[in-house]
C-alpha cells in the first residue's frame, strides 16, 4: 500500500498475550511488550478446552486503518 508516497507494508503480525480476566461472555488479554489489553467475546476465542486466567494466546494483527479511499486512489495512480 502507498500513502503520501511511503510504502507500507499492512500485513498481519503476530502478537501474543496473556488472559487476564474472563467475565460472562468476554475476556481481557494483556498483550505482551506493554502494548495494552484487549477485550474480545468468548466466542473468538478458538481453543480445545475451557480458557483459564493466566492461559498464553496468540493472534495477528495488522496496523488499523481509517476507512478511506484516497490511500488506494494513490496507489493506483502510479
Amino acid at each position: 500500500m502507498l500513502i503520501r508516497g511511503i510504502r507500507v507494508n499492512n500485513a498481519a503480525v503476530p502478537y501474543t498475550g496473556t488472559i487476564k480476566e474472563i467475565k460472562d461472555g468476554e475476556f481481557v488479554v494483556q498483550i505482551s511488550s506493554r502494548m495494552g489489553i484487549l477485550k474480545l467475546p468468548s466466542r473468538s476465542l478458538i481453543c480445545e478446552r475451557r480458557p483459564e486466567v493466566g492461559d498464553k494466546v496468540k493472534f495477528l494483527m495488522s496496523f488499523v486503518e481509517l476507512q478511506d479511499n484516497s490511500c488506494e486512489e494513490e496507489e493506483d495512480q502510479i
